[in-house]
């Protein structure tokens, strides 16, 4: 586990991007902004979700493997979302899950790596594997989990009453009930996506943080901010009436 006093200047975690590279290369421009002004580096920890819904999910997983690249110690958490791509390129996708992943809004990611039909599945992993080799990489070190100090960085959420190191990796990319009712402490704060938030805005309860504001279909992408070992902030970038994109700070009362 990360010590207090080995933490980085500012960790920014950042929530279901979902294709939405727009949003997300203004938020990492304000991430750079604001470690040049603090002269650190921070470490930026992507909690999956990366593809799907938006209209630019290779863009996203460029940008991604770009920011881990630039910032050490950044990693991603594979979604739900992630795992049917990273199957996909494994040849290991079933059938069920395909059907699942092209319902789920799958048919715009596939769509954006190559022109063949769906289901033409072997030849698109193919196409994908032969342009996008370093997306393959990326999702292959992905992590189901990252502790640094008192957080929990996870996609979907933990099965209250388990060991980190015991939980399953559905529940970490898949896990709703029984995690978003449960208000007694865990061992972490949680910081997680998965579950876009009633507010459309990042919701902070007693025992996790909740990041999801659903970039794919409100616009509005969102990072917490942690520094020394407490949350500072949230960052939202947001699309506005003009078509413009904002980047705005919000501290919760």
């Amino acid at each position: 586990m990360t010590t207090t006093e080995s933490l980085p200047s500012d960790i920014y975690a950042i929530a279901d991007v979902h294709g939405r590279a727009d949003l997300l290369e203004v938020m990492l421009g304000y991430i750079a902004g604001a470690s040049s002004d603090h002269q650190s580096k921070p470490v930026v920890i992507f909690l999956g979700d990366l593809i799907d819904r938006g209209p630019y999910s290779p863009k996203v997983l460029d940008q991604v493997y770009s920011t881990l690249d630039l910032y050490p110690g950044s990693r991603l958490i594979l979604g739900n979302h992630d795992f049917y791509l990273r199957e996909l390129l494994r040849g290991a996708l079933t059938h069920e899950d395909a059907v699942n992943w092209m319902d789920w809004g799958g048919v715009a990611t596939v769509s954006a790596y190559s022109n063949r039909p769906v289901p033409d599945f072997e030849n698109i992993a193919a196409d994908i594997r032969r342009v996008f080799p370093h997306h393959a990489d990326l999702l292959e070190n992905a992590l189901t989990f990252k502790e640094i100090g008192r957080f929990c960085f996870v996609h979907a959420g933990i099965r209250p009453g388990v060991q980190l190191a015991n939980q399953s990796e559905y529940d970490l990319r898949w896990i709703r009930a029984g995690f978003l009712d449960h208000m007694d402490v865990f061992g972490h704060v949680v910081l997680h996506g998965h579950t876009i938030t009633k507010s459309l805005r990042p919701e902070v309860y007693s025992n996790r943080i909740a990041l999801d504001t659903g970039a794919y279909r409100t616009g509005r992408l969102s990072a917490a901010v942690i520094r020394r070992d407490e949350l500072s902030h949230f960052v939202c970038t947001e699309l506005t009436a003009t078509g413009a994109i904002q980047v705005g700070e919000w501290r919760p009362d």
